[in-house]
């Protein structure tokens, strides 16, 4: 404790070089914490698109179905019922199930009244069937990207919620209530799992935003719908689950295995969609070098003060050592000294980052996505135990800053030191 106090009293000494240092440690903890909020903020948009938005946290697929994804295995179905549920359900941490059928079909648009020549107004889509009453429990996200209309029903009623921009480019337009015969309502065509076209007249209910770059050629339809054009009743190819918290995706997916046995194959959102994972992990990586060369060059800085303190002080030194401080007390000081810059400045630094990272969170910053058509808003965030990490890191780095001027300091001789000027 002697040492210690002696070690504070001594950066007071020379106020300046002391705040300069404080200033540089300030500087480089705060823009850590500052970055770190940027890429968590960022991360967590592209989790919430991908998870909350399309995926889920889990899928439950029949045996080998992801395998054959592309090309919409309709055959590797599962029977929908109440039991397969309540199984999925019933496993801890899962808070949401929502049935699904995912199928390629052809969206076939009326002839306009009047027009001399028919216009080709038919085009392929990625449809996606559920039910509009499970489905926000499991994605919230994908309700809030309906730019007009919403489903009218959820009984399963005729309808098509498209996206606009394919909407825009057909024609189309949102029918709402409006009772239209059915003649003028488009025709949704499909080939149920023989290979048979079916299809069936739907009334666009709605259109659909983008809030990351891809295909347009998407739409929704309420399950029972799809159920009927692909003379599927009582089947689905896929069960999407939520699970809270998200952090536990793997645990459950691990235990949906166990419950439900063979024949049925659990996935987590990393495990369809692996390259975001990849992505995350490597912005997560690209932080960590750009954070460890941020803090070693401040580092560099606490060396050259030390440095700087040892050749001012090198008669208190020999003194010191002339009245029978131990050499290793010198190195304990010289490096106390380090440890208490670096702990007040790895604080100082951890407060202003973490105020600065609050603001920024309230204040959201409103990031352009090229080929969207929503904006996303980052709000960066940090955690308290990476703020604690940082404090601790300032502090454990600038008193290995400290090791080299505290040896020179101890390898001092005492006749030399007190006949230095």
């Amino acid at each position: 404790m002697t040492l210690l106090s002696l070690a504070a009293r001594n950066l007071l000494r020379n106020r300046r070089r002391t705040a300069i240092a404080l200033a540089a440690l300030v500087v480089g903890v705060g823009g850590m914490v500052v970055l770190r909020g940027l890429v968590n903020g960022q991360q967590r948009i592209i989790l919430e698109n991908i998870v909350l938005g399309q995926l889920g946290a889990v899928q439950v697929h029949h045996e080998g179905y992801l395998a054959l994804v592309q090309g919409s295995p309709l055959s590797l179905d599962m029977e929908d019922s109440e039991a397969l549920r309540q199984r999925i359900a019933g496993v801890p941490g899962v808070v949401g199930v929502s049935p699904r059928l995912a199928f390629g079909g052809m969206l076939s648009m009326p002839e306009p009244e009047g027009a001399e020549e028919r216009e080709p107004r038919t085009t392929f889509l990625q449809v996606l069937a559920f039910d509009p009453a499970l489905e926000p429990r499991v994605t919230p996200k994908r309700m809030e990207w309906v730019g007009e209309g919403r489903f009218l029903s959820e009984a399963g009623a005729p309808e098509l919620m498209l996206n606009a921009d394919l909407a825009r480019s057909l024609g189309a337009r949102v029918m709402g209530g409006e009772a239209l015969p059915q003649e003028q309502w488009p025709a949704l065509l499909a080939a149920d799992r023989d290979g048979a076209l079916n299809g069936e007249s739907v009334r666009i209910s709605g259109t659909l935003v983008s809030a990351s770059p891809g295909d347009r050629r998407v739409g929704y339809v309420p399950l029972a719908t799809a159920q009927r054009v692909l003379r599927m009743e009582g089947r689905v190819t896929e069960y999407a689950v939520s699970v809270e918290p998200l952090e536990d995706a793997r645990r459950v997916r691990d235990a949906l295995r166990a419950s439900l046995g063979p024949g049925y194959e659990v996935h987590t959102w990393e495990d369809v969609f692996p390259f975001i994972a990849q992505l995350l992990g490597q912005q997560d990586f690209l932080f960590g070098i750009l954070s460890t060369v941020f803090l070693l060059a401040v580092l560099l800085g606490i060396v050259n003060v030390m440095l700087m303190s040892v050749l001012e002080r090198v008669r208190e030194i020999g003194t010191m050592l002339a009245v029978g401080m131990r050499r290793r007390s010198i190195v304990l000081l010289f490096l106390l000294e380090g440890w208490v810059l670096g702990l007040v400045g790895g604080v100082l630094g951890a407060l202003v980052g973490g105020a600065v990272t609050f603001w920024l969170h309230q204040q959201g910053i409103l990031l352009p996505s090229p080929g969207a058509n929503v904006d996303s808003i980052i709000r960066p965030f940090v955690s308290l135990s990476y703020l604690g990490r940082s404090v601790v890191m300032a502090a454990v780095g600038a008193g290995l800053a400290a090791l080299w001027p505290a040896w020179r300091a101890s390898r001092l001789r005492p006749v030399e030191a007190l006949a230095s000027t």
